[in-house]
């Protein structure tokens, strides 16, 4: 059998050589790197990788800069890209919004017409005034806030308090200049609300969380998360339309609503100044029940079941 050839200078290295030389080297590194550590600052690896780096400056400078400029370009090709798709789909909701709003307006000329048709009352117009929320430091209310206008300017107990996007809650106490605000959060806020895709009333319950809960639901109403929650005006005071959230699963059979405005957020509100439903008291005059006296009178003076006034009597015959 043919033995292996070995490579050509390290023939003589075979045997004690070798494992000696593997000796010397180890120890040869342990101490080079003993030495590094124990003086760093003058190792003379550190002065090389200065020297190196020195030295390699002006190079890495003129690499750097077309790598700088070809970077710049592919995120400046990067933002212009995301700024399109973001043109494209304002464009897309703008043809949206633009429909929503034709249909609108046809719906609001049928409703005028209809209105004028049947005579019904134009709604009043609302005046809002704007006003600017205070954190409420306490009171009898959890989740509630002050604002700085009160019965000066036009705020009356009961009034509507909207953010810019939706309903946060209403007026509860009115002093001159101030007024604290019921958020639609708290544990003693009650509002009726109607689902808009469900046609269906409930009342929305706060309970102190960012999302209040929705009781007294009709029975046989299908509900499912993303439906439109406004008020109903059933109350008489808060008037109907105005948006409150949507409709979000809580577990269960529980139903939360997630409010398009954050009252915990809301810094600049407007109250809707809208004189509530007053109901008229009946006219206790025209609708007191006769009393006992009056009651037999009134027995003996009408004729019987049957009788045809003016006929005569039985006894006359």
């Amino acid at each position: 059998m043919a033995k292996r050839n070995s490579l050509g200078i390290f023939n003589g290295l075979g045997g004690p050589w070798s494992r000696g030389l593997l000796v010397i080297l180890v120890l040869l590194s342990v101490a080079l790197l003993a030495l590094d550590r124990s003086q760093p600052e003058q190792s003379r690896f550190d002065m090389a990788r200065r020297a190196i780096a020195d030295a390699s400056k002006p190079a890495m400078t003129l690499l750097s800069a077309p790598l700088r400029t070809l970077n710049q370009f592919s995120g400046a090709l990067a933002s212009n890209w995301q700024a399109a798709k973001k043109v494209r789909a304002l464009e897309q909701d703008n043809h949206n919004l633009m429909q929503w709003r034709d249909l609108a307006l046809a719906l609001h000329e049928k409703m005028s017409r209809y209105e004028e048709l049947l005579g019904a009352p134009q709604a009043p117009t609302p005046i809002v005034i704007t006003a600017r929320a205070i954190t409420d430091t306490g009171g009898p209310f959890v989740r509630a806030r002050l604002v700085n206008v009160g019965s000066d300017d036009g705020v009356a107990e009961g009034q509507a308090v909207l953010a810019y996007n939706g309903l946060i809650g209403r007026v509860m106490n009115v002093g001159k200049r101030a007024s604290r605000v019921l958020l639609l959060t708290d544990l003693n806020s009650r509002v009726p609300v109607y689902i808009v895709d469900a046609q269906a009333h409930a009342i929305l319950a706060g309970d102190n969380s960012g999302a209040p809960r929705l009781i007294y639901i009709e029975r046989g109403v299908e509900i499912e998360p993303g439906m439109r929650v406004m008020t109903s005006g059933e109350d008489g005071v808060l008037p109907r339309g105005l948006a409150v959230g949507q409709i979000a699963p809580a577990g269960g059979k529980d139903w939360r609503i997630a409010l398009f405005a954050r009252p915990e957020r809301v810094d600049f509100v407007s109250i809707l100044e809208v004189a509530p439903i007053v109901f008229e008291a009946l006219d206790e005059t025209e609708n007191a029940l006769p009393e006992a006296g009056e009651a037999e009178a009134v027995s003996d003076a009408s004729p019987s079941l049957g009788a045809v006034p003016g006929a005569p009597s039985a006894g006359g015959q």
